[in-house]
């Protein structure tokens, strides 16, 4: 077994990392321990000498490497673990090591899906870590009725946004801290934040999801990367979202 210290990102902070707060719903991460407790590898590769976990493995990176499956770092009772995953090898994102860091790359025809949609509801916090040159779906939860995306740019005005209710994100890194939810202190209106800003939108609520995934919202897909997605529920208030935010800013401050 090859050491974890190799390219594994941890929180200097207290010994617990992001996720560690509360509960998540699902946490994914390429290059870091999310959970406290949380021993297992972190995603699944392909590379041209088979298939393995990092960071039990190290993907040959000589030749080019698949991203298959990226294990959900939650610890939730009541709710199984479930991982972002891809099985079909022509639909997997490339896998690029950086800069020491680990990246999923889309070139928009490739996506990542998890089965937990039918838990989503009008109240969410959701952190992701991302780069792309123009605003597309690096993460979507959709239906035939409702639609969700959080679309970084560094071209243009990076994008959240929830049915008809539509933010434009000001952000100073490459981490996008997106709440959803009721605020007690906007009299309880529903709020749409984003990075720690915040503002009163219609009160239009999310839907029935059907689908979540990285890479893709309905037929739009990405052209990017993608290094981490966490998504907690209404037991995350938003005052807790924001500081988990500037939590991942700080650790991924050279990203």
């Amino acid at each position: 077994m090859i050491g974890r210290s190799i390219g594994v990102l941890t929180d200097g902070g207290a010994g617990h990392l992001s996720a560690d707060l509360i509960n998540p719903l699902f946490a994914f991460s390429l290059n870091r321990k999310l959970r406290y407790l949380y021993d297992g590898n972190y995603f699944r590769f392909r590379d041209k000498s088979g298939e393995a976990d990092y960071p039990a493995s190290i993907p040959d990176m000589s030749e080019d490497v698949f991203l298959m499956r990226i294990y959900d770092q939650k610890e939730k009772f009541g709710y199984d673990k479930i991982d972002m995953a891809q099985p079909n090898p022509t639909l997997q994102p490339k896998l690029i090591h950086k800069d020491g860091l680990y990246r999923a790359e889309f070139s928009g025809a490739e996506y990542m899906t998890v089965e937990q949609a039918e838990h989503v509801g009008d109240n969410f916090n959701i952190l992701l870590v991302a780069k792309a040159d123009y605003p597309r779906p690096a993460f979507g939860i959709w239906g035939d009725d409702t639609s969700l995306t959080i679309e970084p740019s560094s071209e243009a005005t990076s994008k959240f946004t929830v049915n008809r209710n539509r933010g434009g994100m000001t952000t100073d890194s490459l981490v996008y801290g997106c709440f959803y939810g009721l605020d007690p202190l906007q009299n309880n209106s529903r709020v749409m934040s984003i990075n720690t800003r915040g503002h009163n939108v219609e009160d239009v609520p999310l839907g029935t999801p059907k689908n979540i995934a990285i890479g893709r919202s309905g037929e739009r897909y990405y052209i990017g990367e993608v290094l981490e997605v966490v998504l907690h529920m209404d037991d995350l208030k938003q005052k807790w979202g924001d500081l988990l935010y500037n939590q991942a800013v700080e650790i991924y401050k050279d990203y």
